[in-house]
């Protein structure tokens, strides 16, 4: 039979029994998430989120056996909210290209609304796939297939063009994650989602400059 994967709070759950539920908890991942935003993930130490929360380090303990684990739970919960929006949004009968787009647009409202998680993964990003890349890799997959099925459907629907959905998929993956990560913009996420629908939906060649070049030769 072939072996599940186990979410980073199962495993955590495995190694030290039932795990403490309740405002402390979240208040350490808070105030966790903020100090990995400043600082990168070697330079944050229990002691520093202990000091930021006011508790002593062994309280820390007693909800995370590890600054590794506290560490990837944060992202755990982060990918599990974005993509529960994104896969509530893609369950919709929208037409292909209007579901693309209002996936666009909540992506970007999220993370833009979630700052300090953003940072994180623009500074550690490289962390997290050398030492936990069947983490990420679970995560970018699923991702990537909600793009091909939104793909599919529009192919199917007559909305989009025939053409490679795992390309394009990966594509569309690549585009958004450097919007995210380099595009400094005063711009809203609708209005930035926008931009991004329209380059990936009509590209960069300006209308008529196909038929114009093969009318000159």
């Amino acid at each position: 039979m072939a072996k599940t994967r186990k979410s980073i709070k199962e495993q955590a759950h495995a190694h030290r029994g039932q795990i403490p539920k309740g405002a402390r908890k979240e208040e350490i991942i808070r105030a966790a998430a903020k100090l990995f935003s400043q600082k990168s993930y070697h330079d944050v130490t229990m002691d520093d989120i202990a000091e930021k929360v006011g508790v002593a380090k062994g309280t820390i303990y007693l909800y995370f056996d590890s600054k590794e684990n506290l560490y990837l739970e944060i992202m755990e919960e982060t990918y599990e909210e974005i993509e529960s929006i994104l896969e509530r949004e893609t369950a919709k009968s929208d037409p292909a290209p209007l579901k693309l787009k209002k996936v666009l647009g909540l992506i970007f409202k999220f993370y833009l609304q979630n700052l300090d998680v953003l940072r994180i993964l623009s500074r550690d990003e490289t962390h997290l796939i050398r030492e936990h890349y069947e983490f990420t890799e679970h995560w970018r997959l699923r991702r990537i297939k909600l793009y091909e099925k939104i793909l599919e459907k529009g192919i199917n629907e007559g909305s989009f063009r025939p053409s490679n959905t795992e390309l394009t998929a990966l594509i569309i993956f690549g585009l958004v994650r450097s919007v995210m990560f380099f595009y400094k913009s005063e711009k809203s996420a609708e209005s930035i989602a926008e931009d991004v629908f329209s380059m990936i939906s009509e590209g960069i060649l300006a209308p008529g400059y196909e038929k114009a070049e093969a009318a000159r030769m």
